[in-house]
């Protein structure tokens, strides 16, 4: 369980015949699709990511934490639950890029004391309402600059790393997508750069994500290229057909993404904008084809605690025969070189 990725590639190198065609003997799947690479369920670690709050405030699901302490209480709760990853926003983003940094520091600061070698990282910094009426984006070092800050200051040991542009929407009864409820995410080549250059200046893993089969695109042409950062993840998001924008969690669309990530090493896995992922057949799958997925009251709005949701994720993860990675063990399979928490030898 203490192997680096790059060790555990050795260890498969008897199955580089079945990376470069496909071949999965990880068992049954649906339809029989295969993996992206082959793997022993046993020996491939799952990586379970909670997003504790995201937009969603108490007066949507008063289980969500909101202050930087409830915050900091809520992500040491499931870091002891044993998951790999927490996310979170401080629902506070500013132009002032110190204003945007004092809650996040605060929040992380006190997680630190108690979870030294917890992987942790924030959101982008954007205002959703301003971007709305603006139709324009923060540039990168506002958007992106507090990840730097929050870096250098030995806190935050992943970064968010988002690369394309996404509109979100919920339908009315007419299938209009509803003005009160729109608003859009986008990230634009500057900010690719402030965020490779905070990974490589101070070796934070990234969490990547993936919304639509154009930013897995963007992915693709990193890893060929030799530019995604060490400690990396993707997230693949669905929403199902009230949503706007991703694709719907079927079967069929997560194995697109996996024909296009087919022989890359990357580390990745599922989540579900706006209900339980577990409820649908991508969260099993996912375990099978070697990937995971996340969980967290941002993703599941109206959902039960973020505990609730870890420990309901840990009986599926340990049905499948996976096991679950967290603390040093994750920093260093994942291969995170950030300083601060890297586990000393």
């Amino acid at each position: 369980m203490n192997l680096s990725r790059r060790e555990f590639g050795i260890v498969l190198g008897a199955a580089g015949a079945a990376v470069a065609t496909g071949q999965a003997d990880a068992g049954p799947g649906p339809g029989n699709m295969r993996s992206n690479f082959s793997f022993k369920k046993d020996e491939k670690p799952a990586i379970l990511e909670v997003a504790i709050n995201g937009g969603t405030l108490k007066e949507r699901n008063p289980l969500v934490p909101e202050t930087p302490a409830e915050l900091a209480e809520e992500a040491i709760k499931c870091f002891d639950a044993g998951v790999t990853i927490v996310h979170f926003h401080s629902n506070k983003p500013n132009k002032d890029l110190d204003a945007a940094v004092e809650p996040y520091a605060e929040a992380m600061s006190a997680i630190r004391k108690t979870c030294p070698y917890g992987i942790i990282y924030p959101t982008a910094n954007f205002d959703p309402k301003v971007y709305h009426q603006q139709r324009t984006v923060w540039e990168p070092e506002i958007q992106c600059g507090h990840q730097h800050a929050l870096a250098k200051a030995g806190l935050s040991n992943m970064v968010l790393f988002d690369t394309g542009v996404l509109p979100l929407a919920t339908y009315d009864k007419e299938g209009k997508r509803q003005a009160d409820n729109f608003w859009w995410y986008g990230f634009w080549p500057g900010d690719d750069d402030v965020n490779e250059r905070t990974c490589k200046e101070f070796g934070c893993g990234a969490s990547i994500s993936v919304f639509e089969p154009g930013w897995m695109k963007n992915v693709v042409a990193m890893a060929r290229s030799g530019r995604v950062p060490r400690g990396s993840k993707l997230n693949i998001y669905f929403a199902d057909y009230g949503w706007a924008g991703m694709a719907p969690p079927i079967p069929e669309a997560l194995q697109l993404y996996l024909h296009m990530m087919e022989g890359l090493d990357l580390e990745w896995d599922v989540g579900l904008i706006g209900g339980d992922i577990m409820d649908t057949p991508l969260a099993r799958m996912s375990l099978e084809r070697g990937g995971a997925f996340r969980v967290g009251l941002e993703d599941w709005m109206d959902g039960p605690s973020n505990l609730d949701q870890i420990k309901r994720a840990k009986e599926l993860i340990a049905k499948v025969g996976r096991p679950l990675i967290n603390g040093p063990e994750a920093i260093e399979y994942l291969d995170i070189p950030f300083a601060a928490t890297r586990p000393k030898k």
